[in-house]
């Protein structure tokens, strides 16, 4: 089987590349630079005797040109899913920034991804295949911190929302991981707080691939942010305003 994954390189997409390699499927690595996965490619063929594609591919700026992509699909098998674990944001992300860093973030965290699935929706369609993306509970009620980042990745929620309602008589799964706190080296300062402390991020990976076609629509990870993701929004705005997560 064959797969794209976005945003390969660290954090969740580098742990997913290893499970998927794991697996024996082909891929395709989406990265910024490429000079991130060309180590990652040669040790994972040689382990698991495998095809895999590095690209270099920017979300940060559109139109996105997707032949080098088009081009690696055709010397591989039929491709069977898409992946989004990517994400940007900074320090910087807050109301009054500079418009290209505010560009910058809603490309690379909905635009991009939009334009990407729009664009292989109809070969995704010609089998059973599954498209992921993944939001944030920096969404769930926006604040001053990531504000930018926040609206885009909620953006993003609806979007794959929508897509599902689209896709629900065809043979393409429809997933989106709604993400607390991940123990990876792209995480933002202070989050190893009590109930925010955070989650194994290869646990992840495999409940991902063991749930890769089934139709689970939205799941929130670690399960334990469920409670938040539901009572947030109904939190008055009095109390709301003085909470710091």
């Amino acid at each position: 089987m064959t797969f794209i994954i976005v945003g390969a390189s660290a954090g969740l997409g580098r742990s997913l590349t290893e499970k998927f390699a794991l697996e024996k499927n082909d891929l395709i690595l989406i990265s910024s630079d490429v000079r991130d996965l060309i180590p990652l490619k040669s040790d994972l063929e040689i382990r698991y005797k495998i095809k895999i594609i590095p690209i270099e591919m920017s979300f940060k700026k559109i139109p996105l040109d997707f032949t080098k992509i088009n081009d690696s699909l055709s010397t591989l098998s039929p491709l069977d899913g898409i992946l989004f674990p990517i994400g940007y944001s900074g320090n910087e992300d807050v109301p009054g920034m500079d418009d290209a860093i505010t560009i910058e973030i809603f490309n690379t965290n909905l635009i991009s991804i939009c334009m990407m699935v729009n664009h292989f929706l109809v070969l995704l369609k010609e089998r059973k295949s599954t498209i992921i993306g993944f939001g944030s509970v920096a969404a769930i009620r926006g604040r001053s911190r990531n504000a930018t980042y926040a609206a885009a990745k909620r953006g993003l929620e609806s979007f794959f929302e929508s897509l599902r309602h689209y896709m629900q008589k065809s043979n393409v799964t429809i997933q989106f991981y709604v993400l607390g706190y991940l123990d990876t080296n792209l995480g933002f300062s202070g989050q190893d707080q009590l109930y925010f402390r955070r989650a194994d991020v290869k646990r992840l990976s495999e409940i991902i691939y063991s749930n890769l076609y089934k139709d689970l629509g939205t799941i929130v990870y670690p399960k334990k942010w469920k409670l938040v993701k539901l009572l947030l929004p109904f939190v008055p705005w009095q109390i709301f305003k003085k909470i710091n997560f």
